[in-house]
């Protein structure tokens, strides 16, 4: 989700300022004012608890200078949740260790740059969890690919 790129779908309205709407796989977050500043990654938290992962992504949209996130929708997991928060730079990864390291069922992954997702860099701890055929997709950068046959793998 990008300044140029808002939903296009009526949103829901969560609080003053964001707003929300899902397509297949995700539940997008969005500030109703456009970022001034141009996104180039984003801070990731894992959790099973889906909705501390919306709760975050709410807060930080509504209070913490964040304009967009998004959260996996139920069902389209493979073990966590995974919140990505997108900024302009990694410049809060500090602030948002402080933030959660200590907040119960939550893993904060920091900073992860757009260019290495599109360049199918992933952590691990991430690739390990994934089937052979999975795993080379993604490490390949088709993440299309991976995701459809992630689907495939679950039996949807």
């Amino acid at each position: 989700m990008r300044d140029n790129n808002h939903p296009s779908q009526l949103p829901s309205k969560l609080s003053d300022n964001v707003f929300s709407r899902s397509d297949v796989g995700w539940q997008y977050f969005f500030h109703r004012e456009p970022a001034s500043y141009t996104i180039t990654g984003k801070y990731l938290f894992f959790s099973v608890d889906r909705q501390a992962l919306v709760t975050i992504a709410t807060r930080a949209i509504e209070h913490g200078g964040f304009h967009y996130a998004k959260v996996i929708l139920e069902g389209q997991q493979t073990n966590d949740y995974v919140l990505c928060l997108y900024y302009k730079d990694d410049s809060r990864k500090d602030e948002l260790n402080r933030r959660y390291r200590n907040q119960a069922g939550i893993r904060y992954r920091y900073w992860k740059l757009d260019a290495d997702t599109i360049a199918g860099k992933y952590s691990a701890a991430f690739l390990d969890q994934l089937s052979p055929e999975a795993r080379a997709d993604f490490e390949r950068g088709d993440c299309d690919e991976a995701e459809d046959r992630l689907r495939e793998e679950r039996g949807e």
